[in-house]
């Protein structure tokens, strides 16, 4: 891949669901930036919503909603795309 090419990347929003409270935020934006394919995370704590910048070659949505719910969050995606 040469220097003007990049990565394939997507993104995805999910409701959350049963969110504590905004330490709760940081702590899921953290463990999800950890996880191999996600580029960038961003949890909204007020809207309850997750913002997800991955790539699809190496992670799927379905992988970032098993991952919340291991931490023990609940989800349902409300868009993905490019």
């Amino acid at each position: 891949m040469g220097p003007a090419e990049s990565k394939p990347s997507a993104k995805a929003i999910f409701s959350l669901f049963n969110l504590g409270c905004s330490g709760c935020s940081g702590m899921i934006e953290r463990k999800l930036r950890k996880v191999s394919g996600i580029k960038n995370v961003t949890v909204n704590y007020v809207t309850d919503t997750v913002l997800v910048n991955y790539d699809p070659g190496r992670v799927t949505t379905e992988d970032i909603r098993a991952f919340m719910k291991k931490l023990g969050y609940d989800s349902a995606e409300r868009h993905h795309g490019a």
